[in-house]
C-alpha cells in the first residue's frame, strides 16, 4: 500500500475511532476491557490495512472487526456467572450499530442545522456550549440580562430540535 493510502486509512481510523469505542462499550460488561479491546481492534485494522479496498464502507468492516474482538472478550468471560449467550450478543452489537449510525446522523443534521442560525444566536450557542461559559458570564460579556439569555437559548435549542427532526424525516435513508 502507497505511503498516501496509508495516510489515508489512519485519518479512518482515527475518523471512526469514538464510534468504536462506543460500539465496543455498549458490548462490554467491564469498562475496564474497553480500552484494551479498543487497542486489539486498532492493531488488527492496522495489520490488516492490505485487505481493506479503498471506497468501500470502513465503518462496516472495522465495526465487524470490532464485534468479534468484544465478543471474543466476553467470552473469556466464560467462567463468571453472568454469561450471554452470542445470539444476545451480536443482537446487541446490532442494535448499537443502528443507534451509532442515528447518532451520526443526528449529528449531521445538528451540524447542518447550527449552519443556518444566525451570527449572534451562532455566537451564543458557541459561547454557551464550545467554549463553557456560564450564563453570568456571558451575560457580562455581551451585555445582555440572564434572563434574557436563558430564554433565548432555550428558543434557539427548541428551533435546533425542530431543525434537527425535520431533516432527520426529510431523508430518505434516515434511522
Amino acid at each position: 500500500m502507497q505511503e498516501q493510502s496509508r495516510s489515508a486509512f489512519v485519518q479512518l481510523i482515527a475518523r471512526h475511532q469514538s464510534r468504536l469505542r462506543a460500539l465496543v462499550r455498549c458490548l462490554l460488561i467491564r469498562s475496564a476491557d474497553v480500552e484494551d479491546v479498543l487497542q486489539e481492534v486498532n492493531a488488527t485494522l492496522w495489520a490488516k490495512v492490505d485487505e481493506f479496498q479503498e471506497g468501500t464502507d470502513f465503518w462496516a468492516w472495522a465495526s465487524q472487526i470490532a464485534r468479534f474482538k468484544a465478543i471474543n472478550q466476553i467470552r473469556k468471560y466464560s467462567r463468571e456467572r453472568l454469561v450471554f449467550d452470542d445470539g444476545l450478543l451480536i443482537q446487541l452489537a446490532e442494535a448499537a450499530d443502528r443507534r451509532l449510525i442515528e447518532l451520526d446522523c443526528r449529528r449531521e443534521a445538528l451540524d447542518q442545522c447550527l449552519q443556518q442560525l444566525p451570527p449572534a444566536q451562532r455566537q451564543l450557542i458557541d459561547l454557551r456550549y464550545s467554549g463553557g461559559h456560564a450564563i453570568e458570564a456571558i451575560s457580562e460579556r455581551i451585555g445582555r440580562p440572564e434572563g434574557s439569555i436563558r430564554q433565548t437559548l432555550y428558543r434557539i435549542r427548541a428551533a435546533l430540535l425542530a431543525c434537527i427532526e425535520s431533516k432527520i424525516k426529510t431523508e430518505p435513508d434516515a434511522t
